[in-house]
């Protein structure tokens, strides 16, 4: 099938990139990767995606996402660009039982109290990693200048003249690596990137790299959820907040009538991964929704912990001198607290500006562009979760970080109390308003004697 009746590909734009770029290869093939394989397929003539887990044809989790068996969301912004990207995306999920409400019904308890309940026209639509992966992977797959190589692992880039030229890869099984020639690469490998090691190996300068560690880990069950039970809620969570607060969890309705509780530890704790102390953890959360389902529903499977999940900004933006043919996205550039939920909808932009710096700009200049501007859509959340995390540093944080710090403790403080500001604020985490929205409004005057 082709990609402009089943993936919505642009073909117009498409014709006028092929002079330029006739190849990419894109380094990983999960999320962030596939989705600028989609958006690569309107510039490139032909695009490659290698992976070197061998990739499921259902919703299965695999080795190379451990995170995927942990929750997931995808914010209003990013919700409405993947749907740009691939049409009827929301249908799909739905259809595979993906639950659908409003945002401002899902219950968050902070440290100074309870959410109020608002209309807030975002969606919320709650499902697992694994599902909305497939889902996605199946579009990209079907792309017609597409070419998933999965079982293929990336062992080296190949660089020449100031530029990446390509990457040497080994399918599973072969004695050797092969080249991958290209006229761009773009690593989304994840957070845990073999980039700075193969820019070493190359003899590379490396990025620096900006790392703020609220060492916050997850540990997550899988429980089943009966349909004709009705809790109330879709979702409900409880925020950790340092230095007072290092206990929290989430509970998320998902597919196949299942509920996937999550436990977060923060500031070095860490809920136990046996099911008499995940139980009393959950137990002792100030939220009752997540006692409740623990409590009252039947456990699916093990239980899984995930830790290391630091902030890490690699400013590639920043090297020098720039490398021509070389982008970077996802977490292989930026990887965020998940706690605040907008890594997904930061990689669809970046893949977006990816996009336009290879439509608009000369093929010596498009990289970097994109490096400087991929920045923009990192400043808003690296700021918001960073502020928060440098709490349970002992460390002195930097000035900006204080403030915004403090900001964003008298938000929460006000928060239980002003629905209007609740709505405005999560507009804001959501990435579909500006901060400035959170602002005061200014009251209106008029002088004695002057006219209204």
């Amino acid at each position: 099938m082709s990609g402009s009746s089943y993936g919505g590909a642009r073909s117009g734009r498409a014709r006028a990139s092929h002079a330029r770029y006739r190849h990419a290869v894109v380094v990983g093939g999960g999320f962030a990767g596939l989705v600028t394989a989609r958006v690569l397929a309107d510039h490139v003539d032909q695009v490659s995606v290698l992976d070197k887990d061998t990739l499921p044809d259902r919703a299965a989790h695999r080795a190379g996402t451990p995170q995927s068996r942990h929750p997931h969301a995808l914010l209003a912004r990013g919700a409405a660009l993947l749907e740009d990207l691939f049409p009827g995306l929301r249908a799909e999920l739905t259809d595979q039982g993906a639950p659908v409400s409003d945002f401002g019904h899902f219950p968050m308890r902070y440290p100074t109290g309870w959410s109020p309940t608002v209309r807030s026209g975002l969606v919320l639509q709650t499902f697992s990693r694994p599902l909305l992966e497939f889902l996605i992977r199946r579009r990209v797959r079907a792309l017609r200048n597409v070419t998933v190589h999965d079982a293929t692992e990336v062992t080296a880039l190949t660089t020449g003249d100031a530029r990446v030229t390509g990457v040497l890869a080994r399918a599973r099984g072969a004695d050797r690596p092969s080249a991958h020639p290209a006229d761009l690469v773009v690593i989304a490998d994840g957070r845990y990137s073999r980039l700075p090691g193969w820019l070493a190996e190359a003899r590379l300068p490396p990025p620096r790299c900006l790392r703020v560690d609220g060492q916050l880990a997850y540990t997550s069950r899988l429980y089943q959820r009966r349909p004709d039970r009705d809790p109330g809620f879709q979702a409900s969570l409880q925020a950790t907040l340092a230095p007072t607060t290092p206990s929290g969890g989430v509970v998320v309705a998902i597919e196949d009538d299942r509920w996937l509780v999550c436990l977060f530890g923060a500031g070095g704790i860490s809920a136990p991964t046996t099911p008499e102390g995940f139980a009393a953890y959950a137990a002792a959360l100030d939220n009752p929704h997540v006692k409740q389902i623990v409590e009252d529903c039947q456990p699916i499977g093990a239980i899984h912990r995930y830790a290391g999940l630091d902030g890490r900004w690699h400013r590639y933006d920043r090297l020098a001198p720039p490398l021509r043919g070389l982008a970077v996205v996802g977490d292989a550039l930026c990887a965020l607290n998940p706690l605040y939920g907008h890594g997904m909808t930061v990689a669809v932009q970046q893949a977006l500006v990816l996009g336009e710096a290879v439509t608009a700009c000369p093929p010596d200049r498009a990289c970097r562009v994109y490096q400087r501007r991929a920045t923009r859509t990192l400043l808003l959340p690296w700021f918001m979760s960073t502020s928060l995390d440098r709490g349970w540093s002992p460390g002195p944080a930097p000035l900006t970080a204080r403030a915004g710090r403090a900001v964003l403790l008298h938000l929460l403080g006000r928060i239980p109390t002003d629905p209007d500001l609740y709505r405005r604020f999560l507009n804001v985490q959501h990435l579909t308003a500006s901060p400035l929205t959170l602002l005061p409004p200014v009251p209106h005057r008029h002088d004695q004697g002057s006219e209204p």
